[in-house]
């Protein structure tokens, strides 16, 4: 029998996604329409490591440690790159064993941008971009998503010792808080219990389905949040929330979040804050009035809270839409997403592309010089 949370590939064409689905009807035909094959693509695509991965790794790294960088090939005249980070953490593996930002790489990060490129705030790179202000060659702008306590702690102290600015967002509902960014809270969940476990505890027939698939442990949740991040918001919560009861995990150091008196400290020592939400929704996947609510409220708490309205946005999950991007317009100046490129004066600012830093240098430093313009 053909599960019923499962879109079945050449069942049809339409594949597209309801983008506001207003009620429980709608958001039952919305759920019905994932394709559950594409989600576990998807998820094995962040555990593949064939002979051209690694052939790719290699030839990033000697190009970095040979010297052979062209970094003069690439951001040249108005041309500029945005990175995006979310944590740095003392440990050098992850949950799963996977290399992570730790602050050894980072500080490599750091030194190589501050050698080779001219790091900006993102306001000084979206005045550049839009002709209020010069742009410099080479220029760069670091960001930071969801507004983690190891930013103030571990990221501060580095990039104070080469002088190199950085714009943080903020998740203004989850400061102060013991709350988990739900996705990390998963990968935790999984990594405690026995995956199939937690699939069976989920009591959503999809879920259920991918625990049967004998996926690996790593692929396993890397499916189970892809399939998440599809549902409706509310739907989402409500599982997320189900999970959450019957395997307690508390909050741990590299994903706890800052208070007020650290969001504050920062901003003294010359950080840039922009806004990030209140709750942390994939906005495309609410109401257009509640995107709203979202917006207003971030905007105004860190104008409560900062005594300046912030005029710059960072997507949940680097997702929008022209309904939702149109919004963002009416609160924000520019905002940021997660699409992949370099920026150009020809950008778009309320869809500003990012480059996701990788964990090795080598491979940023690839990066900076290979990618291209949207």
């Amino acid at each position: 029998m053909k599960d019923a949370n499962v879109f079945v590939p050449g069942a049809g064409r339409d594949q597209s996604w309801p983008e506001r689905p207003r009620n429980r009807i709608d958001r039952e035909r919305s759920r019905n329409r994932i394709d559950l094959a594409r989600v576990v693509s998807r998820a094995r695509g962040v555990d593949q490591r064939d002979w051209v991965y690694w052939v790719k790794k290699g030839v990033k790294a000697l190009t970095y440690y040979a010297g052979l960088h062209p970094a003069s090939l690439r951001l040249g005249e108005g041309e500029a790159a945005i990175l995006f980070y979310h944590k740095v953490q003392r440990r050098p593996v992850g949950v799963w064993g996977e290399p992570v930002l730790d602050v050894h790489a980072f500080e490599q990060h750091v030194a190589f941008l501050a050698r080779q490129y001219q790091p900006v705030l993102l306001s000084e790179l979206v005045a550049g971009l839009e002709g209020r202000a010069r742009l410099p060659r080479r220029a760069v702008a670091l960001t930071f998503d969801d507004g983690y306590r190891n930013n103030l702690y571990l990221v501060a102290p580095i990039l104070a010792r080469h002088g190199v600015p950085a714009t943080i967002f903020i998740t203004t509902g989850l400061v102060g808080t013991d709350g988990w960014m739900w996705g990390y809270e998963l990968e935790e969940i999984f990594s405690r219990s026995p995956p199939e476990q937690v699939c069976q505890a989920s009591g959503d027939p999809a879920i259920i389905r991918l625990g049967s698939l004998g996926l690996g442990p790593r692929v396993l949740m890397s499916a189970c949040v892809e399939y998440l991040k599809e549902l409706p918001h509310e739907s989402m919560l409500d599982i997320v929330e189900r999970l959450r009861a019957k395997f307690p995990v508390p909050v741990n150091d590299e994903n706890r979040f800052l208070s007020w008196e650290e969001v504050r400290e920062l901003a003294h020592q010359g950080f840039e804050l922009g806004a990030h939400t209140r709750s942390h929704p994939i906005l495309t996947r609410l109401p257009l009035e509640e995107v709203e609510r979202e917006l207003r409220s971030c905007r105004d708490t860190l104008e409560e809270k900062l005594g300046v309205r912030p005029a710059l946005f960072s997507y949940p999950n680097g997702a929008t839409c022209p309904e939702v991007t149109a919004l963002v317009g009416r609160y924000f100046q520019a905002a940021v997403t997660t699409r992949s490129g370099l920026c150009t004066r020809t950008s778009e600012l309320l869809e500003l592309p990012r480059i996701g830093a990788p964990v090795p240098v080598s491979e940023l430093a690839f990066d900076l010089v290979w990618k291209v313009s949207p």
